[in-house]
């Protein structure tokens, strides 16, 4: 069976950054397969149009651009708040008030973001606003593991269904 929307697709992969000796990101194992309902957006669109196609036991390999993946960097995407804008959500008092801390952030319509602190100076907090990825190419390497058809409660949810495991008795 190939893969295609709809389908329950079990595959494993390597994310490596700028090609296949960069370094490790994300490594999925078959101890620890993902499991998606293919074409339900479950997957960044470049990374499923080059899923497309695969069958179980295939092999894969690609690089993915930075402007097709998460965006070129972008030096607009960085701001300075006042530190009053976090005091006033009681973030500082939560020590989250730090560099190198991603904050939970929203815009004025509710839509939620993300925003790495860069640099505090006095009242003033520098945030980049650009995704982690942002301006990093990627190198995916995996194998299809399964692909199978989705239940109709899996098509409806948009997400596979998983089996509960018994614990172990100690």
């Amino acid at each position: 069976m190939i893969i295609d929307i709809n389908k329950i697709v079990t595959f494993t992969f390597d994310l490596r950054l700028a090609n296949a000796v960069g370094e490790s990101i994300q490594k999925v194992k078959k101890s620890r397969p993902m499991k998606i309902v293919f074409g339900r957006g479950n997957l960044f669109e470049p990374f499923e149009r080059r899923l497309a196609g695969l069958k179980t036991g295939d092999k894969f390999e690609f690089h993915i651009e930075s402007k097709d993946a998460y965006g070129l960097y972008n030096e607009k995407a960085i701001a300075t708040l006042e530190k009053s804008v976090f005091t006033e959500n009681e973030l500082a008092e939560d020590d989250l008030l730090q560099v190198g801390n991603y904050i939970p952030m929203e815009t004025e319509s509710g839509i939620p973001f993300n925003g790495k602190i860069i640099e505090i100076a006095g009242e003033k907090v520098m945030m980049d606003f650009n995704h982690p990825l942002a301006g990093q190419d990627l190198f995916f390497k995996g194998e299809i593991l399964d692909v199978r058809e989705a239940t109709n409660s899996e098509i409806e949810s948009g997400q596979v269904e998983r089996k509960l495991r018994r614990q172990k008795k100690i």
